[in-house]
């Protein structure tokens, strides 16, 4: 099991990554305005971060599976205080997106090392409370970001990127302290695969409909968190708080339910079940936000889809974790693509069709996850990973007798 001080110290990492992104998005708008930026340029500065990380991640994952996940975690939190610190001296557009370019590229590795750790550092049973528990952890950083972020801009726009910077850095003596490389490291040296063979996991029998099921919720969330807002103010004439509330009540109820409902559930419930019952929660989520004829219902909507998502992305990361043949990092690593896909795809097609009509992108995505939801009724029986582990293990053996 893993000792407690290098679990708090992970958790904080995941806490400190996701605070960091809830610091950047509400304090942009104010630096573009200062540097005069259109909303198109607004926009691709966080595209541009998203399409950094879909292309670095399963590198970085790679790497630690080859290198190890103590110097990728180094090296992403070197990355991370990296990308804070370049923000301070952007006084351009370009300056500002390659800022963010570089330091998404460089940070990348933090997700897959830290859900490598947790996986090489826990049993099979247990796997999944601990990534829970981290997902509640990164929520929670959702959550006090923007807070932090409000709190300090009052002394300069950015001022926050220095906070957010400082931290990440003043981590790295502890994680270099305290992390150690697991004992599974050397196994994993002796499953060296090539590169694209590595990657061409994706389309493989038991990990397709998990990472498309990772690309739809991502996209779903990434659409919901852009154009909420316009949403709410536009059918509902909500203020600031109302807007702040629903918002919080989706973060909110995730953290709750990842960090002390899940390992309940999941002691009494298979994975694949919980899964399920996530995408069907998330689809009625997104509905009921549709067709709110009210303020209250919306905010109930947003509870659905909180709930929801503790359900699916935690489960998901462990069902992934445990079909690992190819190496929990760039495993990890095509987890983490995956979702800043979603994070690339949702907002453009989620603006697209907001134009249409205020309610297509909810709709939109209902309908998105009522798809992913029958897909993996039909295509993932459960145990589904154990019996497709044995068919990866005979496979693995025929190759040996023949060489």
């Amino acid at each position: 099991m893993m000792e407690k001080k290098v679990f708090f110290l992970l958790g904080f990492i995941m806490f400190l990554s996701m605070t960091g992104y809830g610091i950047v998005l509400p304090t942009l708008p104010f630096l573009a305005e200062r540097l005069g930026l259109t909303s198109f340029q607004m926009g691709s500065l966080i595209t541009g971060w998203a399409l950094a990380q879909l292309i670095t991640a399963p590198l970085w994952g790679r790497l630690a599976d080859t290198w190890g996940r103590k110097p990728v975690l180094i090296f992403g939190l070197l990355g991370f205080t990296v990308a804070f610190f370049l923000l301070i001296f952007a006084n351009s557009y370009w300056q500002l997106l390659v800022a963010r370019m570089i330091g998404a590229a460089l940070s990348s590795g933090t997700h897959p090392a830290v859900f490598s750790i947790v996986s090489d550092s826990t049993d099979r049973r247990n796997r999944n409370i601990a990534i829970a528990k981290m997902g509640a952890l990164n929520g929670l950083g959702f959550l006090c970001g923007p807070a932090v972020g409000a709190f300090f801009t009052p002394f300069g726009v950015i001022a926050p990127f220095i906070v957010a910077g400082s931290l990440a850095f003043l981590t790295l003596p502890f994680a270099m302290k305290y992390l150690r490389e697991p004992h599974e490291k050397n196994a994993i040296k002796r499953k060296k695969h090539a590169l694209f063979r590595s990657f061409g996991m994706i389309a493989k029998k038991g990990y397709w409909q998990l990472y498309l099921v990772t690309f739809g919720v991502s996209m779903a969330a990434s659409s919901f968190f852009g154009l909420f807002g316009y949403f709410m103010i536009e059918r509902f004439q909500a203020t600031p708080f109302f807007v702040s509330l629903a918002f919080s009540t989706q973060a909110g109820i995730s953290v709750i339910v990842q960090f002390f409902l899940l390992e309940r559930l999941y002691h009494l419930f298979k994975e694949e079940q919980i899964a399920k019952t996530g995408l069907l929660l998330i689809t009625l989520g997104f509905g009921t936000i549709a067709f709110s004829p009210h303020l209250g219902i919306t905010v109930l909507g947003c509870l659905f889809t909180g709930f929801g998502q503790a359900c699916v992305n935690p489960t998901i990361l462990s069902l992934l974790s445990k079909r690992a043949q190819y190496g929990q990092g760039v495993t990890m690593g095509m987890q983490s693509s995956m979702n800043s896909l979603g994070r690339i795809v949702g907002p453009l097609w989620g603006g697209a069709v907001f134009s249409i009509h205020i309610a297509a992108p909810f709709l939109g995505s209902a309908f998105i996850t009522l798809l992913l939801f029958i897909m993996i009724l039909l295509t993932v029986k459960e145990g589904f990973q154990v019996s497709v582990m044995k068919e990866e293990s005979l496979k693995n053996i025929g190759e040996q007798k023949q060489q």
